[in-house]
């Protein structure tokens, strides 16, 4: 099935005897199998409402993505024969009604309350939406009657007309999120598909910033901490078997003499800590240490105590440089995902803010994953408090706990029965002990 893109292309402008070239953007559909994007004539509403408007590019690209994730959401739960959408399939976008809008705009509150998007971007993405449906209810392209409606407020000097909601509607059940709804501050994990996006991260990585790129390994695959990194010693990893061990301590006085102000270099805590091992980050290792003779070979440095260096300084990487090379690597890794139309990882990555810590989030889950118990996660982490572990495990034992209460919910629902079976109540006690340990 065919799904809505986004792309920006150059038009010629012309008035009069002067013509122009401007860029503007346009919505296509395209075909998965051949790659093939074809225009849509959904581009008449980026045309009609932003760029005859004079709005600029950014709030023409700003609508056109806010519409194409709503269309390609309808496409998805047609997919999965939810019978809300289920006429969508033949009517097409004539069919839309308000509540196909109500339906998305509560999923994407139900992720904010989750964490996973601001309030502020769920409130955008709907007042896009609004907009959406009041062009195509005045041009005539969807048959459903509501009332198109406007209030006026002041913005500065001047007052301005705005669309009433139309899914602020007590039959629709919208759920709508606040602004003053408060959410993480910091993404802590790359959520169900932590896997592929973990290996696509280092992968880029190997290419934007190949002299931290091991350490970027150890944050994903051992938890550590940046300081953690910046302060390992080629002396400090330790060959055993086909794996390696990470003797973590305070190198600062040996690695960096002359930094006064140590907060983003200083380690929590001393231990030795055990990796997930798999050939990608071997290989990486490998590499890693063939550039390192590289460099010396080159005269760049010669302290052979020295694992993560600078090539143009010849200098250990500080906390603080890692951050920015880093943030680099982040930045090519947004851009690549938004490039393959990965809508869902990509909202929740571009909407939500997150460092280097966050490879500290992802191993956890990890260790979720492979079924260890929060003490022994603990252990793993190098946490002196089980708490710090125990605030994702409730977390993964919640989702898994509501995932079986739904699909119990279902067949009770579809069995027509009342009550819930034994069966039931013991596999739900099993989710819990799972996440319990």
């Amino acid at each position: 099935m065919s799904f809505f893109v986004v792309r920006e292309y150059s038009i010629t402008e012309l008035s009069g005897e002067y013509e122009s070239e401007v860029r503007t953007i346009g919505i296509g559909m395209k075909n998965p199998n051949t790659d093939n994007i074809f225009p849509s004539p959904i581009t008449n509403f980026i045309k009609t409402m932003y760029r005859n408007k004079g709005k600029s590019l950014s709030s023409q690209r700003n609508s056109a993505y806010a519409v194409t994730r709503f269309l390609n959401y309808i496409i998805d739960q047609i997919k999965q024969k939810d019978i809300s959408f289920a006429c969508l399939e033949n009517e097409g976008i004539n069919g839309m009604r308000l509540i196909h809008g109500s339906k998305y705009i509560s999923s994407l509150s139900l992720r904010a309350r989750a964490g996973e998007l601001s309030p502020g971007y769920v409130n955008d993405q709907m007042r896009y939406i609004i907009k959406f449906y009041y062009w195509l209810k005045i041009q005539g392209i969807i048959y459903e009657d509501f009332e198109i409606t406007y209030k006026s407020i002041k913005r500065g000097k001047l007052n301005h007309l705005v669309e009433i909601n139309p899914f602020d509607d007590i039959e629709l059940g919208t759920i709508f999120v606040g602004k003053d709804e408060r959410v993480k501050s910091m993404l802590s994990d790359f959520g169900t598909n932590r896997y592929s996006l973990t290996i696509k991260l280092i992968n880029i990585a190997r290419n934007i910033a190949p002299d931290i790129v091991l350490g970027i390994c150890f944050q994903f695959f051992g938890g550590l901490r940046r300081s953690e990194v910046v302060n390992l010693t080629r002396q400090n990893i330790k060959e055993q078997g086909n794996g390696l061990i990470l003797e973590i301590r305070d190198n600062q006085e040996l690695l960096f003499p002359d930094i006064k102000n140590t907060s983003h270099i200083q380690v929590k805590n001393p231990r030795n800590q055990s990796l997930l091992m798999n050939n990608l980050m071997l290989n990486i290792y490998k590499e890693h240490l063939e550039g390192l003779e590289n460099l010396m070979n080159k005269g760049v440095y010669n302290n052979p105590a020295y694992l993560f260096v600078s090539g143009r300084t010849g200098l250990p990487i500080t906390g603080k440089q890692y951050h920015l090379r880093f943030m680099k690597v982040k930045k090519a890794f947004l851009r690549a995902l938004s490039m393959e139309e990965n809508i869902g990882d990509y909202a929740l990555l571009a909407e939500n803010s997150w460092s280097t810590h966050i490879g500290r989030g992802v191993f956890t889950n990890f260790l979720l994953d492979l079924g260890l118990n929060p003490t022994q996660i603990a252990i793993a982490r190098g946490d002196r408090d089980i708490n710090s572990a125990l605030a994702y495990v409730d977390e993964k034992t919640a989702i898994e706990n509501m995932k079986v209460a739904i699909n119990f919910i279902q067949e009770a629902y579809d069995n027509k029965v009342s009550t819930i079976d034994t069966a039931y109540l013991e596999k739900w006690e099993e989710a819990s002990d799972k996440g319990h340990g």
